[in-house]
């Protein structure tokens, strides 16, 4: 039976975790030639496999304890692009060029847990619409390749419930997320593709092993994004 992809809201009124519907992981390069993670999540409906009544529930739990709580606001987006913002985790610095394999061998860490004296969304990694829009942080992200260009993730993050008034992160998350591709670089669309050329070259390793695809290959708009090159399983 192959693994289904699951995000867990440690403690909360589903122990069972939450089936991700989408997910989304690839990268880009901005203006600067720093070079960045994308990632997208979004989860079923919180009660799509529950049949318990939460019009039961006892009115004095918290909104994280109750079912009635999460029903209102049926699914989780967890992003770093979904709202038009561009956020994510860098993964290159500067002064020499990106090796994909290494970066992806080991962990990645966001660092943005907010101090008690320094709390501004804009300096999040993500975002995330949880139990409204609520903010989350400290994310850990590791990789298990499989095969045939895939990939295992491991996800986990801190969550404050700040729609509600909530500025501390007391709440975790762990996702792990299965049989996942990357979808390759995007870069800016001032770009032509001969500068877009150049500058991949110098800020990757290995650049022999990518090549550019058109994302609208059926429109007369030219736009691509750069692509792996698929190794051939025989």
């Amino acid at each position: 039976m192959e693994p289904v992809s699951k995000i867990y809201f440690l403690n909360n009124p589903y122990p069972s975790g939450h089936k991700i519907v989408t997910f989304n992981w690839s990268g880009r390069i901005d203006e600067d030639g720093f070079i960045w993670f994308d990632f997208h999540l979004k989860t079923e409906d919180y009660y799509a496999n529950d049949d318990h009544d939460s019009d039961e529930e006892d009115e004095d739990l918290s909104d994280w304890d109750s079912k009635a709580v999460w029903g209102n606001y049926h699914a989780c987006t967890l992003s770093s692009n979904y709202w038009g913002e561009q956020k994510g985790i860098r993964i290159n610095d500067l002064d020499g060029k990106l090796d994909f394999e290494a970066v992806v061998k080991n962990k990645l860490f966001s660092n943005d847990l907010p101090s008690e004296q320094n709390f501004d969304d804009d300096d999040l990694a993500f975002n995330i619409y949880l139990l409204g829009h609520d903010s989350c942080a400290d994310h850990e992200i590791r990789f298990l390749e499989t095969d045939n260009n895939q990939y295992n993730i491991t996800w986990t993050g801190k969550i404050a419930l700040t729609y509600a008034g909530d500025d501390e992160f007391s709440h975790e998350f762990k996702a792990e997320i299965f049989k996942v591709e990357f979808e390759g670089f995007h870069y800016p669309k001032t770009w032509s593709v001969e500068k877009a050329t150049e500058v991949f070259k110098a800020k990757l390793a290995n650049f022999e092993a990518y090549e550019f695809v058109d994302l609208n290959p059926k429109s007369n708009k030219r736009e691509y994004k750069l692509n792996k090159i698929k190794s051939i399983i025989a």
